[in-house]
């Protein structure tokens, strides 16, 4: 099954096409205008009609970011007439330390000294998520790992706490895989399309741990 996976909760916009198992597409973008990623599908060699469902980063992550991710997403799936499934944006960078055995952390800034968090285990090349979505401040956060004994793998966006986090348990991702990736969210959306858990495009919407910082100017 053809899937197409797009990204865009973060700064790396990414696109990702994959035939079951097989890599067709992996790639960044500038910007999730259809077009240009009917571009890239054509360039594998795969008409846009032959894609048979859509993926999408549904969040958290960036307030814009989202919001234009998923209005891509939507047009596409409704143009091409196939279903469309939103992933969770920590399950999607999770997936990239699919190959480890044990348990990890994601880790996702949410600026105002908040981060957006979520535990997982990886087993077999497969995740389970262990926590829901929280919106945590440092401190807290920093309160919450520390209470981990066992061996834990801390991915994303970690730089500004691992002068805190300095446990002998912990293990620290590089930086490449910080990212909800295109292809994972590919990945992620084959599986729930396989198991009939298709969403509603007139439903689907961004998934904001707090409301954004939109200020209203009066005349």
């Amino acid at each position: 099954m053809r899937i197409l996976g797009i990204s865009s909760a973060t700064k790396v916009i990414s696109l990702g096409l994959i035939n079951d198992g097989q890599l067709l597409v992996e790639t960044t973008l500038a910007d999730c205008r259809s077009e240009r990623i009917a571009f890239y599908i054509k360039e594998a060699g795969i008409l846009p009609e032959q894609i048979e469902g859509i993926a999408v980063a549904i969040g958290p992550g960036s307030y814009s970011g989202l919001r234009g991710g998923l209005a891509t997403a939507k047009t596409m799936a409704q143009s091409l007439n196939v279903s469309l499934v939103g992933v969770p944006t920590l399950d999607a960078i999770a997936y990239n330390l699919a190959d480890i055995e044990g348990t990890m952390a994601v880790i996702l800034d949410a600026k105002m000294d908040e981060y957006n968090f979520a535990l997982f285990g990886a087993s077999q090349g497969q995740i389970k998520r262990l926590t829901e979505d929280l919106a945590l401040k440092e401190d807290h956060l920093i309160d919450k790992l520390d209470k981990i004994s066992g061996r834990l793998w801390l991915i994303g966006k970690t730089d500004k706490l691992k002068l805190r986090l300095n446990k002998e348990n912990f293990s620290f991702a590089e930086e490449i895989h910080s990212h909800p990736y295109g292809v994972n969210v590919a990945r992620l959306g084959l599986l729930k399309i396989a198991a009939g858990q298709i969403d509603d495009p007139l439903r689907l919407i961004p998934h904001y741990l707090h409301q954004p910082n939109i200020i209203e100017y009066k005349r």
